[in-house]
């Protein structure tokens, strides 16, 4: 506490600056004048026990008062925010005039004229739409519980707020549209907006670290529903083969992001990439199956099965030379290339191979010594059996054995340098 001098002076100033006189002072504290005198005279104290009562009188913080100066940060705090909760509560009473106006007028306006509600509807729900987007928050910033869900609450009303217009204005119309318009609706806003609510939202433990996953699980889920709402207003029954082609379309994107987040035993969870591979093979034969059922064909096994598997031989054998190919990086890259060149000499013969067996013929079978000719880069022009000009593509053989050559001599060289830094290191 100050000395007493000036503890007195600072109370004598607040009384006078509150208009009170030493008895009034004394009365609302239940002492007499002469102590209050004593006070600000500097001869003596008040009792410890009025010190909250003198605080009450004069409105004054007891800092200020055992300081005796006024703590200018506390109050220009204080007054700021009761002018910020002036604002709010400005701001709250002028949207109920603007939106509850609006509806009034909208309402006697729609009874004079048609004498009945029509179009009173739609304005109703446009206003609960802007309402939900200015007001909401606004009154949710009110409930203390609810202000870390303020966004939360807001763009779900704001949500169904849009619904119900969608839905007034089918039913205006006449239309039949309002499940698409709602999927769709749906779908687009959790795209744009569920990253951002995730975070906010009370998810179990479980769920808490594997917000991604949850938010890919649920737009496909969404995804979905709005393709089977898009088939059942057309009368389609293309939903089975847009499913699984969709399907398989975000698992080649997304599910490495799901295995990497799902809690697989030990044993698995080294094994991630041929966990990926061997479900994309699965998808990718049940897409082909689905395909073939809904073509009315029966290549599935014949052609579909053997052509699929031998293009996955290239991504199968990169994944097992990358991933388990016991050597160092420059080895792996070396054989990466090596097999990328092989695969791309194979290929083309293996899949001649499987289309002759099922019927299919040509005047111009894949040779596997490619012929190539780099100072000629036009069409050759053979003979066929019919006495017919056969046009073989010289630029398409001398391209391939570039690549061909392109990747042989990178996995050499790439191969020296990794024997060349195993030797160094050795030294």
């Amino acid at each position: 506490m100050e000395n007493k001098k000036t503890f007195g002076e600072y109370i004598c100033r607040r009384r006078k600056e509150l208009g009170l006189t030493q008895r009034e002072f004394a009365d609302k504290l239940y002492v007499t004048e002469s102590a209050v005198s004593k006070w600000e005279r500097g001869l003596s104290y008040p009792d410890v026990t009025l010190l909250r009562d003198i605080c009450a009188v004069l409105d004054i913080t007891e800092h200020e008062l055992l300081t005796a100066s006024e703590d200018t940060e506390k109050r220009t705090a204080e007054k700021l925010a009761a002018k910020y909760l002036r604002l709010a509560r400005n701001y709250r009473v002028t949207q109920y005039i603007l939106y509850g106006g609006t509806i009034l007028i909208c309402f006697i306006v729609n009874l004079a004229v048609q004498h009945t509600l029509s179009w009173f509807w739609i304005v109703l729900a446009s206003v609960l739409l802007a309402a939900s987007l200015t007001l909401a928050p606004a009154l949710v910033s009110m409930r203390p519980a609810l202000e870390r869900y303020k966004w939360a609450v807001s763009l779900g009303c704001a949500a169904a707020s849009l619904e119900l217009l969608l839905l007034i204005c089918c039913l205006y119309t006449g239309g039949n549209w309002f499940w698409v318009a709602f999927a769709g609706t749906i779908f687009g806003l959790s795209l744009a907006l569920l990253p951002f609510l995730l975070p906010t939202l009370p998810l179990p433990a479980a769920l808490a670290g594997r917000k991604t996953s949850l938010y890919l699980g649920l737009e496909t889920v969404l995804l979905m529903l709005l393709l089977l709402v898009c088939c059942l207003y057309t009368g389609g029954d293309w939903l089975i083969l847009a499913a699984a082609g969709t399907l398989f379309g975000l698992s080649v994107v997304f599910l490495p992001v799901f295995l990497r987040q799902l809690p697989l035993p030990q044993a698995l969870g080294r094994h991630k990439a041929l966990a990926y591979f061997s479900l994309e093979t699965v998808f990718l034969m049940a897409l082909l199956a689905v395909v073939c059922w809904r073509t009315g064909g029966d290549w599935f096994l014949t052609q579909g099965v053997p052509q699929a598997l031998a293009a996955l031989t290239l991504p199968w054998g990169l994944m097992a030379l990358i991933r388990y190919l016991p050597v160092s990086g420059w080895f792996r890259a070396s054989a990466s290339c090596a097999w990328t060149g092989l695969w791309l000499w194979l290929y083309p013969w293996v899949e001649e191979r499987i289309l002759t067996a099922n019927g299919w013929t040509t005047s111009r079978p894949y040779r596997l010594l490619i012929p190539f000719d780099f100072s000629y880069w036009g069409p050759y022009v053979t003979p066929a059996a019919d006495g017919a000009a056969v046009y073989d593509n010289s630029i398409a053989s001398n391209v391939m054995v570039i690549i061909l050559l392109s990747l042989g001599a990178l996995a050499v060289i790439l191969a020296a340098v990794g024997a060349a830094r195993k030797a160094r290191r050795r030294k």
